[in-house]
């Protein structure tokens, strides 16, 4: 697999979601590595790079992720809005409309 199969999207041309969250997890490799060894990165340079790598991953996956989780929380809030508008009640002896609170005494 050539490092360009990584960077190109669906359609076979380059993503800059991908482009970017590669070289930025390239810089951060490096930057771990200078870190372990001769230069002292804050720890609030971590945090603004993580930050910073999560949105790109996010916006690399996104597109795809909303592509076949869509329909799915499509079809969940469906039941859900459907069993709101006609709920069902259990089929025992006390759903008679006639039964009271004090009728089991």
């Amino acid at each position: 697999m050539h490092i360009r199969e990584i960077l190109t999207d669906e359609r076979g041309s380059l993503s800059a979601a991908r482009v970017l969250l590669t070289s930025s997890m390239l810089f951060i490799a490096v930057l771990i590595v200078l870190d372990a060894t001769i230069w002292d990165v804050p720890e609030p340079a971590y945090v603004l790079l993580g930050s910073w790598g999560m949105g790109l991953l996010t916006w690399a996956a996104g597109p795809r992720m909303a592509q076949y989780l869509g329909p799915q929380v499509s079809g969940v809030g469906k039941a859900i809005a459907q069993a709101v508008k006609e709920p069902r009640r259990p089929a025992v002896l006390d759903n008679s409309r006639r039964f009271r609170e004090d009728d089991e005494k």
